[in-house]
């Protein structure tokens, strides 16, 4: 019988590495890559919406700013020549609301809004302005600012008769302001202080039904006609008399 025959591998040589360990090596490579990349982009999508969202609450603020002022405006030409209070000007908003008197023309049925009947901890709001696009472009006029300028365009060209390219033009950016009288009385459809509170709301709404962004401002008005009365238990800077409370 004879011998197995065996063969002698030479000393240095190793022996073949398993099939598909380069195969998985590459596989995992190209897995971290692709997980730091979705890392990446998530942080810079986290960024942009947190800087879109700065953004809005600024504008938003800027539009709760001008409906504040063009409130004021509007509450001195209401009030009317002579009168110390704001008490003509309850009246004609709640008729301008919903033609009824100042204790039923308050705003009505709105979820979220504190209005209703002046009795307990519930008292009436009458909006001043109803809400109002904030932008610098007039839909009937093409992008003229005034309303009465026919010709468009006309209002976004500079001295040289060049168009203005960087002319702001702010889209779903809105506001609204109401009229709240102070805690003077027990009644808050009269003012007997002449001093009324003036709540704005500017608003950015995003598109497809997004969260709007909001905010709120508000402002105590005297009538600037006569001192003012005392100043209201809502009032906590002292009793100046000034329309500074």
């Amino acid at each position: 019988m004879s011998r197995p025959s065996c063969t002698r591998r030479p000393s240095g040589i190793r022996p073949p590495a398993p099939r598909g360990m380069a195969l998985l090596m590459a596989i995992g490579i190209i897995a971290f890559i692709a997980a730091a990349v979705v890392v990446s982009l998530r942080k810079v999508a986290a960024e942009s919406a947190l800087q879109a969202q700065e953004r809005r609450k600024r504008e938003a603020h800027f539009a709760a700013e001008a409906g504040l002022a063009e409130a004021r405006e509007l509450t001195r030409v209401l009030r009317e020549e002579g009168n110390t209070n704001f008490n003509k000007v309850i009246e004609k908003l709640s008729k301008q609301y919903n033609g009824q008197a100042p204790a039923n023309g308050y705003v009505q049925g709105e979820p979220g809004l504190p209005s209703g009947p002046p009795n307990g901890n519930v008292f009436p709001w009458y909006e001043a302005i109803p809400w109002t696009p904030y932008t610098l472009a007039a839909a009937s006029s093409g992008t003229a600012v005034d309303s009465d300028v026919t010709t468009a365009f006309l209002e976004m060209n500079g001295a040289a008769g060049r168009r203005i390219l960087d002319f702001p033009a702010q889209e779903r950016v809105l506001y609204r302001v109401f009229l709240v009288d102070d805690n003077d009385t027990d009644d808050r459809t009269v003012d007997s202080n002449n001093r009324v509170w003036l709540v704005s709301v500017g608003e950015v709404r995003g598109r497809d039904g997004t969260q709007p962004q909001r905010v709120i401002i508000r402002a105590l008005i005297t009538s600037g006609a006569v001192p003012g009365g005392a100043c209201s238990t809502e009032d906590t800077n002292g009793a100046a008399n000034n329309g500074e409370c």
